[in-house]
């Protein structure tokens, strides 16, 4: 029987390739610092590309409906697509050029007049504090103990660093003009990927074609591909609307309530509010700081009013935005916030939800592949038996 010089080829290939992956795979563990190092360098070189993407992609469904649009009137067919990125482009400005008019304006007199009224609120606090100590002298000594215990810190930091805070506030003045000439570099590559953005996607799928040639698993990614699409768009749309709507009835209830710093309070929900579920309790925390210097009893009425509006938010409001985007139970989402909020920060903590809705789509696939290889059941109701057959 003649050897079959294929297969000693292929296993040999095979051999070598596992052993350069398991070498790889232990020279990355071993300079791990080095190459996060050069990680970071180029992430930070890029990072006008990247938020040039980020933001063509958040922009895409509006130049799409422009775009319709302006189809429907021949005059304007060979125009269309230049026309659709310049009115999106219009109306992104506009919007926030209003929101700067309308908001801002109030928002810095509400800071202005926090600043003004600080001294005075710790004064009368502390007032009520030490009214409460005179009568209690086992609590008026834990007090001192620990006000000579944050004195003695807070000389210790002014002592070692607070060179290098003003130093690290300095350079973050000098880096606004870095920051502008990376914000107009986003803006152009915003408007190149949706002026082309057929053909870049199309390069994509191109070189992707190119490398893998396994028809099944390039069917499976495309289909990933696009059920993440849909799980991103639909959740950070949803999400914004949803939170614009928290943010506007956060305002108009606590200004019928007569709580103060209303719009400032308002707005800390509002963005706090894109972290799922625990938003408006991480944006109550601050909130209620700044309520609480003014009036115990209105730092109290607004405390109910947020489980009030998380309520609704959650019952009401988020479901009927947000449908089922991400098909995810409370559990898994808490678990994808703990998990990317720790890789990514507050970042993660906003993307995690639909990050982990990805990988569970895909992880959900593969099992169901594989059950149905093994002509087993796919629904989990079949799981639940404490008995098998």
């Amino acid at each position: 029987m003649k050897p079959n010089k294929k297969f000693y080829l292929r296993m040999g290939v095979t051999i070598f390739a596992s052993l350069s992956a398991t070498i790889l795979f232990f020279f990355l563990l071993l300079r791990y610092e080095a190459i996060q190092s050069i990680w970071r360098v180029i992430v930070s070189a890029l990072q006008p590309v990247i938020v040039g993407i980020v933001l063509a992609y958040l922009l895409c469904p509006i130049a799409t409906f422009f775009e319709r649009q302006c189809n429907k009137v021949k005059q304007l067919t060979r125009v269309a697509r230049p026309l659709s990125v310049f009115l999106t482009l219009v109306l992104s400005f506009g919007v926030l050029g209003l929101f700067c008019a309308l908001v801002l304006p109030q928002l810095a007199e509400s800071v202005k007049g926090l600043v003004e009224d600080l001294p005075r609120m710790l004064e009368t606090q502390l007032t009520r504090l030490s009214t409460y100590l005179e009568s209690d002298s086992e609590a008026a000594a834990t007090v001192m103990q620990m006000v000579t215990s944050i004195e003695t810190s807070l000389i210790a930091w002014t002592k070692t660093n607070l060179l290098s805070t003003v130093s690290t506030v300095a350079s973050s003045v000098l880096s606004i003009g870095s920051a502008m000439v990376n914000l107009m570099v986003s803006i152009v590559v915003t408007i190149y990927l949706l002026l082309d953005r057929e053909r870049y996607l199309a390069q994509c799928k191109k070189l992707f074609y190119a490398v893998s040639r396994n028809k099944r698993f390039n069917r499976i990614v495309m289909e990933a591909v696009h059920q993440t699409d849909q799980i991103f768009s639909g959740f950070i749309s949803g999400k914004l609307l949803d939170s614009l709507i928290v943010g506007i009835l956060c305002f108009v209830c606590l200004t019928l309530l007569k709580i103060p710093y209303a719009l400032l309070v308002s707005v800390i929900v509002g963005v706090t509010n894109i972290i799922p579920m625990f938003g408006p309790f991480i944006g109550a925390i601050p909130s209620a700081f700044l309520v609480l210097l003014v009036s115990p009893i209105e730092c109290v009425k607004f405390l109910i009013f947020v489980i009030v509006l998380q309520q609704l938010d959650g019952n009401v409001i988020g479901p009927r935005i947000l449908g089922n985007s991400t098909g995810l139970s409370a559990l898994y989402v808490t678990v994808a916030m703990l998990l990317f909020g720790k890789l990514m920060g507050f970042m993660g903590m906003i993307v995690g939800v639909p990050l982990f809705a990805t990988l569970y789509y895909i992880v959900k696939r593969l099992a169901e592949y594989s059950l149905k290889q093994q002509e087993l059941p796919v629904e989990t109701a079949y799981y639940k038996k404490t008995e098998q057959n």
